[in-house]
């Protein structure tokens, strides 16, 4: 602001800071009721600046720059003078807005070249030290025609001319311009063009400074108010915007007995409704038959008014008739006081998702089926299993007993028959009858032998008689004689006698894996270990050999038998019927055997899994 401005002090208010942020540091408004107020307040900002030596560019109508020449000559102001010298210059607001308008558009370029080269000359004209002052009055030739973006238009093209120039600027606003509603946001808008607003020639009339300050107050708080409804206005047009053009949701207001009062694309969308076919119906309309006769619309607004809020899935209607699955939610709206205005409803198409969740229930429940089916197949399989198991060791123990009773009884009598065949045969010298007799001794003798080993293999009396603690010895010493493998054995000392099912199961454990030790690792040693340890029996067998082919450990489904045709399947069965387990372990140096089951005398044999 030049210094003709601050010697008279005009009354300045400042704009709030969100108004001050791209307006330039001297770029003032006056605001005016008179034009004879403008005129007074003109050639004092002039009549100033062209008495102490600056320079002035006054850009005004014809009425206002005749008035403003009569009021400097009376106040001795030589402008004819200033005029000569090139540091006062008149220009005509109309005719320059004419110039620098096309096709009733500001254009930059020309406003530039035409207000650039005038504040050039003038500078040109002037002391490094004085200033340049302008008044223009284009912007309100423009606001009075409702040319309001090309007024606000030339003031930020003022504000970007004194980037490159030094002035300080004065623009003029009659009141009458700004007085409605529609024109609260280009008032705000042409504010932010400006460093201060000059109040009208109703300030100047106050009678103290008290008063005038009050005034100033007053205005900052209305400007305050204004910025504040003007950004609530821009907040709700851009929501509602925003609600009109959601087509995924459909978004509607419902008045407080429940009819549409407004509808968005979204629920022109998935409803099927336009606007102008639904407002002012009632929402009962989307809801089926049966939801009506039980007054579900009804409840739902009751509901959400009392709670606060209601949500709900099923099916609605669109206006062809047609279903389709509804998340809907419900929030009434109020005023400050709590009165009810209204309710806001959000509605979402859901028919794809809710058929989707009901095929992958479908599937889960299916297969949960399959799943028990399968259980109980399986059950029934171990069921089955166990008995078979139990079956062929009964046949075993049966098969056992028989050789030993029946015919080892058969043979037990052919040895003593043959017993004294010999000894009569000896009596009579014959050489060749003793030979055939000898030979017939030691073969019932050896067929005896291996008929009380087959029995005892197939069902071994001292099992069930002392114990594993007895038939293992006595099995390896067998073994050991019969394959030439070095067998050791441990036994923990606490071991005692373990349920029966568990100690057979064990024991055929033993016989398969030394019969695999013996037929396939190409081990000369064999180490067992018996032990009890957290309420299990456990048997280890490990050898020296060339392990267990991998694909063995892999396939369980693969036969690899032993003696008994049981094998690895077996084995494995056994100890999980019982409820233990079998381990296998291959080593580049052997193989490790570890069966487990329970050592208490309990269910176990009862276990189906």
């Amino acid at each position: 602001m030049s210094t003709a401005m601050s010697n008279h002090n005009l009354p300045l208010v400042q704009p709030s800071p969100n108004l001050q942020g791209r307006g330039s540091d001297n770029h003032m408004v006056q605001l005016y009721t008179r034009d004879q107020f403008l005129v007074d307040v003109l050639s004092r900002l002039v009549g100033g600046a062209l008495a102490v030596g600056d320079g002035a560019v006054v850009v005004a109508t014809a009425s206002h720059r005749e008035a403003l020449a009569q009021r400097l000559t009376a106040g001795g102001i030589e402008t004819h003078k200033a005029t000569s010298q090139g540091r006062y210059v008149l220009l005509d607001a109309d005719e320059a807005r004419q110039r620098f308008m096309v096709e009733g558009t500001v254009d930059e370029a020309r406003f530039n070249e035409i207000f650039g080269s005038v504040l050039t000359k003038v500078r040109s004209t002037l002391d490094n030290e004085a200033r340049v002052v302008v008044f223009g009055e284009m912007v309100a030739l423009l606001w009075a025609e409702g040319k309001v973006e090309e007024a606000l238009r030339v003031e930020q093209l003022w504000n970007d001319l004194s980037q490159t120039h030094s002035f300080s600027l004065l623009c003029a606003y009659p009141i009458a311009g700004f007085n409605g509603d529609r024109h609260l946001e280009p008032f705000l808008r042409m504010c932010e063009h400006h460093s201060g607003v000059i109040s009208s020639e109703a300030y100047l009339a106050l009678s103290n400074e008290d008063e005038r300050l009050r005034n100033i107050a007053r205005l900052e708080k209305k400007t305050h108010v204004l910025e504040r409804e003007l950004a609530l206005r821009e907040s709700e047009a851009k929501f509602r915007l925003l609600v009109e053009a959601v087509r995924d949701y459909a978004i509607f207001m419902l008045d407080p007995e429940g009819n549409v009062a407004s509808w968005n694309l979204g629920a022109e969308r998935i409803k099927g409704y336009k606007s102008s076919d639904i407002i002012g119906r009632h929402f009962s309309c989307f809801y089926c038959e049966e939801d009506l006769r039980n007054g579900k619309p009804q409840f739902e607004l009751a509901t959400a008014a009392k709670e606060g809020r209601f949500e709900d899935e099923g099916w609605r209607l669109r206006k062809d008739g047609s279903k389709f699955w509804a998340n809907v939610i419900i929030t009434p709206i109020r005023d400050d006081t709590g009165k009810l205005l209204g309710f806001g409803k959000v509605t979402r198409d859901f028919t794809d998702r809710m058929r989707a969740q009901r095929a992958l229930q479908s599937e889960v429940e299916d297969r949960r089926r399959t799943e028990r089916q399968l259980h109980d197949s399986q059950k029934s399989l171990r069921q089955l299993s166990l008995h078979l198991l139990r079956t062929q060791d009964e046949e075993r123990r049966r098969i056992g007993r028989e050789l030993h009773d029946s015919l080892g009884q058969y043979l037990a009598v052919l040895k003593m028959k043959l017993d004294t065949l010999a000894r009569l045969v000896e009596r009579k010298r014959d050489e060749a009858a003793q030979d055939l007799s000898s030979q017939c001794l030691v073969l019932t003798e050896d067929s005896i032998r291996e008929l009380r080993t087959v029995s005892h293999l197939l069902y071994p009396p001292m099992l069930e008689e002392m114990g594993l603690k007895s038939a293992i010895p006595w099995y390896i010493d067998g073994f050991s004689g019969r394959s030439g493998i070095k067998t050791t054995l441990e036994i923990q000392g606490d071991v005692g006698r373990l349920p029966r099912d568990s100690e057979l199961a064990l024991f055929r454990v033993l016989q398969e894996s030394l019969t695999n030790v013996h037929r396939h690792s190409g081990s000369k040693t064999a180490h067992i270990r018996l032990l009890t340890r957290d309420g299990m029996g456990i048997l280890e067998i490990e050898d020296e050999g060339k392990g267990m082919p991998s694909q063995l450990l892999e396939q369980t489904d693969q036969d690899w038998t032993g003696a008994l045709g049981v094998g690895l399947r077996g084995m494995n069965e056994r100890m999980t019927q019982l409820g233990g387990m079998l381990e296998v372990v291959s080593k580049e140096t052997g193989t490790i055997v570890r069966a487990s089951v329970p050592a208490e005398d309990d269910s176990a044999t009862e276990i189906t899994r």
